[in-house]
């Protein structure tokens, strides 16, 4: 069952940094919490991430958490999230790929049914109140982007990925983007594993969303450069900055 078209969607940033944590700037890394009154699905948990939902939602139970891959940065507080019996609604609810699973999870196998579900590309599937579809994206490691259903709106999260993701055909339209941006601009020796801004903006053309939320930007790093970027090679469409702590409705 898919949750009421009429509800409002909320997306709360828990952390946006990108590739490392600081020690010293603290700054929670990859997590983003999409919600309705009837369903919340958490997209990473990086460093940081479990006390940035304990302050910034401490009143949402949630029905999954979607792992899109194995790096610190995205994965380094799963534990204390299914560890903690009071923040779910029901039961603990783990998705990921087989790979992922394998290498952020003991035994992962072992799990009792209904905690694991194995996504991969391609594939689709209804969890509580909500639809997730999944994308395998260009890094290093295997990953996964996915575009949730929720409240009658779609929201795309494009995990890490280079300029060469191929983005799956239903993700494109949908009402919010988050979009990688690590780089600001690319130089020779750069990861071709991640996105700079103009490369960022070419995916959000080609997501075409209503709005692009330029994400996973190292700590220290100029968020506002990319954005200048982004905007001025696709200027049709609408690119904001994540913040910690950023809220945004989708009504």
């Amino acid at each position: 069952m898919i949750s009421n078209p009429d509800e409002k969607v909320l997306i709360t940033v828990l952390g946006c940094a990108g590739s490392s944590y600081d020690r010293t700037l603290r700054q929670p890394c990859s997590s983003y919490l999409i919600e309705t009154e009837s369903a919340a699905v958490l997209l990473d948990c990086g460093h940081g991430s479990f006390a940035s939902f304990n302050e910034l939602a401490p009143e949402t139970r949630l029905d999954a958490i979607f792992i899109s891959h194995a790096h610190a940065d995205h994965a380094a507080d799963l534990e204390a999230f299914m560890n903690s019996k009071g923040i779910w609604r029901d039961r603990p609810r783990l998705l990921a790929s087989e790979e992922t699973m394998a290498a952020i999870v003991r035994a992962p196998f072992e799990l009792v049914d209904d905690i694991l579900v194995v996504v991969s590309n391609g594939s689709r599937m209804n969890v509580a109140n909500f639809a997730m579809e999944f994308s395998q994206t260009t890094h290093q490691m295997p990953c996964l982007a996915t575009c949730v259903s929720l409240g009658g709106r779609r929201v795309v999260y494009s995990a890490d990925t280079g300029p060469s993701w191929d983005v799956a055909a239903n993700f494109v339209g949908a009402d919010l983007a988050l979009v990688e941006c690590t780089l600001e601009i690319r130089s020779g020796d750069d990861s071709a594993f991640h996105l700079d801004a103009a490369e960022a903006a070419a995916v959000a053309r080609e997501l075409s969303p209503r709005t692009t939320v330029i994400t996973h930007v190292p700590p220290g790093a100029s968020t506002e450069a990319r954005l200048e970027i982004a905007r001025r090679a696709a200027p049709h469409l609408e690119f904001i900055g994540a913040r910690t702590g950023l809220q945004l409705t989708l009504e």
